[in-house]
């Protein structure tokens, strides 16, 4: 081709472009002129415009889940997600409220398809609902807070308010006769309860007389306050698991929606109807995710086949003393290699086998001082080393009701196993009560609520049992967690019967792992 050539086409190609260009303009021209899109305003729901940290506030619980698992799928930020929610017209501002339901209704369907079709529930986890819960038993209260070990809880303590006459949940119907027989052991519960406070307070006060003339009149009366709570919260021993409780609750809905399975394959009525009172106010909260909080048919058939298989209840010969037995832990030799080994994953990269061989060569004093490094300067509120986890320990419980209801309400790490209420594993009287020789009236109600318990079937019999008589319980817990409970509940500040439950632990963990239990006390 000639260069003249080249040159002519060229400037075909440049006119060409030239008129499809200026056909564009006129295109442009002719339309209406657009309003630029104002700039939609996050801050009702985030609390840091700027920053990379905010908090997320003012939006549907299950659409703040959706948010995040859109942030899952994207290179796009949480906020811009959310701005283009609104502006794609998700949310519609009058200038002074806003309309949320488009955003309910968008996660709601977004729920239906991948969290509750698909099954991908960790997006749940995101969606939180707070719920009060008032006027239902201990006995109630306990299934609830063991149902799942990711429900947060704050529950009324018998501890520090008196509950009043009347103030229990009696389980058998009205035209049954028993009903009424129910009644009087409550109401003859409730007599010795209120004969304890007094007696109790009586004997405190008569021993700590001196102490109750201070310079101060103010003083006296914290100081006769003070008594008077001990009195009552020794008293409450003889108060039975069908006693009223309160409770605060928070959790995300894959908890919820687990824990109330649960509830409904419970033996007791009241905790199937509290089962159907979450679902139906949490659904007004988080409208979609309980669709499969159901009872479940495997929990159900292979709680009835276990019952089937083993359905004599255990008879003591003797009543039996208050129980803590470590059952296994490993020598402290092997759990102090187990922690070394990953110590040297975690600071030299070593794969685990090579790192066990190498810690299994160190001497005895070596990995005493490396331990030791470990702990050292550890204070009241540090926790110990996350290699602390990996070290395993079983323990037997037979401890009071009373404890045992503290023990499962301030512990989310340990694994329970645990016999069902029962009046036949003996009780436990305080030693305020015996000091003021008012056991008779401990023994004297136990052993009504027992004959009451004996003729009752499965389900009633249950809320006779009182916080004194014990429960079997099988524990499954880590170092890590022995450290937390152990600085926890051995104390001052805590409750006598779980410090003296805490108290002998420590001291038999101490005889197997004196390096690496050294410092879980109080420090």
């Amino acid at each position: 081709m000639r260069r003249t050539d080249v040159l002519l086409i060229f400037l075909e190609v440049r006119w060409l472009a030239h008129t499809q260009e200026q056909k564009k303009n006129k295109s442009r021209a002719s339309r209406p002129t657009e309003k630029p899109r104002e700039a939609v305003d996050l801050s009702p729901f985030i609390t840091n415009l700027d920053g990379n940290v905010y908090g997320v506030t003012n939006l549907p619980e299950e659409f703040v889940a959706v948010l995040f698992a859109w942030v899952s799928r994207s290179p796009k930020s949480f906020k811009e997600l959310l701005r283009e929610a609104l502006e794609k017209g998700h949310v519609e501002v009058d200038g002074r409220t806003l309309d949320l339901k488009p955003l309910s209704e968008r996660a709601a369907q977004f729920h239906e398809k991948w969290t509750v079709n698909y099954g991908h529930s960790s997006v749940a986890e995101h969606a939180v609902a707070h719920v009060g819960i008032e006027k239902v038993s201990r006995l109630a209260s306990a299934e609830l807070e063991l149902s799942n070990e990711f429900l947060s809880i704050t529950e009324y303590s018998q501890r520090y308010q008196q509950p009043k006459r009347g103030d229990w949940y009696n389980p058998i119907p009205k035209d049954d006769p028993r009903h009424e027989r129910f009644e009087l052991l409550m109401n003859e519960c409730y007599d010795a309860f209120e004969q304890l406070i007094e007696g109790v307070y009586n004997h405190l006060k008569d021993k700590d007389k001196d102490a109750l003339l201070p310079a101060s009149l103010s003083e006296s009366t914290k100081r006769d306050v003070a008594l008077r709570k001990l009195a009552f919260e020794d008293a409450r021993y003889v108060l039975p698991l069908a006693m009223f409780t309160n409770l605060g609750m928070t959790a995300n809905g894959r908890a919820w929606r687990d824990g109330i399975v649960k509830l409904y394959n419970s033996d007791f009525a009241e905790v199937h109807q509290l089962a159907d009172n979450l679902k139906q106010e949490i659904s007004k909260i988080l409208p979609t995710l309980l669709k499969h909080a159901e009872p479940s048919e495997y929990m159900a058939k292979s709680k009835a086949r276990i019952k089937h298989r083993f359905t004599t209840e255990y008879f003591p010969d003797f009543p039996e003393v208050s129980y803590v037995g470590l059952q296994k832990a490993p020598s402290e030799r092997h759990a102090m290699v187990n922690i070394i080994a990953q110590v040297l994953v975690q600071e030299q990269g070593l794969r685990f086998r090579e790192a066990l061989a190498r810690a299994r060569t160190m001497s005895e004093s070596y990995l005493v001082e490396s331990i030791q490094d470990l702990l050292w300067e550890m204070g009241t509120h540090d926790v110990p080393p996350e290699m602390f986890k990996q070290v395993d320990y079983q323990a037997e419980l037979l401890i009071s009701e009373a404890s045992w209801h503290q023990l499962l309400r301030h512990n989310r790490k340990t694994n329970f196993v645990f016999s069902r209420p029962s009046a036949n594993l003996g009780i436990t009287v305080p030693p305020r009560i015996q000091e003021a020789g008012l056991e008779d009236i401990v023994y004297e109600v136990a052993e009504k609520a027992k004959a009451l318990y004996d003729i009752l079937e499965l389900g009633y019999r249950e809320y006779c049992v009182l916080n004194c008589h014990r429960r079997r319980i099988v524990a499954h817990f880590n170092l890590w967690e022995a450290y937390h409970l152990i600085n926890l509940r051995t104390s001052e500040q805590a409750q006598w019967d779980i410090r003296e439950t805490f108290e002998s632990l420590y001291q038999q963990l101490l005889e197997v792992h004196p390096t690496l239990i050294s410092l879980a006390k109080r420090r």
